[in-house]
Formats: structure tokens, C-alpha cells, sequence
């Protein structure tokens, strides 16, 4: 028997981790109730909560249209920078980019939104490169 972290979206159980469960397997759930709809990553990034609020929104609509490795969030002095790391970016950055500016428009609040593939995240890392240990160190919000 194994574990998996999950959260109740939709009417289904989704997976917050990666999950190797073969398709039609069974399991059984045991749940706390939620006090708040904050998500586990709320107290970690450390900015204004409307700032928070967009964040959640964004992360939510890229997860709808793209399947992002992960989305994590980098803040420098009171600022945040998202990276969106995929398998592609030729193909998740339009969506992506348009998914942010949305958000401007809805909310004004500016998303500074980079995607990374695994490629070019795997060469940073190579080259011991600054962003690869910032973005490691980053919190995931997906």
C-alpha cells in the first residue's frame, strides 16, 4: 500500500505529487476538513495576499491547459518571479503568457511569468548556474 497527497477539486480526488498508480486501481481516502480554501504553499511566499489570490488563480488556469513538471514561485525583496518548468516550451508558452495577462486584466496584478523546459533547466543546472539553485529553492505552487 502506498501514500499520495491529493486534493478534492472538481468532485475528484487530483494528486498534489507525482502518482505511479495504475489506471483502475482502488484506495481509500481519509481527509481533514478544510478550515480555509488557502493552499499549503499560502504562508511560505511572503507578498501582499491579493498578489497571493493571483497566484492561485494562475496556477489553477495553467494546470488547466498545460501540464507544467511544476510552477514555482521565487521571491526577491517583497517581489516574486514565477517559473513554469515543462516538458516544452515551444508548446506551453503561448497559453501560459496568455493565462498571465489575463490575470492583468482581470485583477491588475502583474505576474512576471518565465517558461523553462527541462532541457534548458537541466543545462543551468550544469553550469551551476544562479537561477537553477533559485528555482530549486523556490516554492512549488502547483
Amino acid at each position: 500500500m502506498k501514500a499520495v497527497k491529493v486534493v478534492f477539486k472538481d468532485g475528484v480526488f487530483v494528486p498534489v505529487e507525482p502518482c505511479s498508480a495504475e489506471e483502475g486501481c482502488e484506495g481509500i481516502v481519509v481527509y481533514s476538513p478544510c478550515a480555509d480554501n488557502k493552499p499549503l504553499w499560502w504562508e511560505k511566499i511572503s507578498v501582499p495576499e491579493e498578489k497571493k489570490e493571483a497566484l492561485k488563480l494562475f496556477s489553477e488556469r495553467v494546470v488547466s491547459k498545460v501540464v507544467p513538471d511544476d510552477i514555482k514561485v521565487v521571491v526577491r525583496e517583497e517581489e516574486f518571479e514565477v517559473f513554469v518548468l515543462v516538458p516544452d516550451e515551444t508548446t506551453a508558452l503561448k497559453p501560459i503568457m496568455e493565462e498571465a495577462l489575463r490575470l492583468y486584466e482581470e485583477r491588475r496584478v502583474y505576474i512576471p511569468v518565465q517558461v523553462i523546459s527541462r532541457k534548458r533547466l537541466k543545462r543551468w543546472e550544469e553550469q551551476g548556474n544562479q537561477v537553477f539553485r533559485e528555482i530549486s529553492e523556490g516554492v512549488s505552487i502547483k
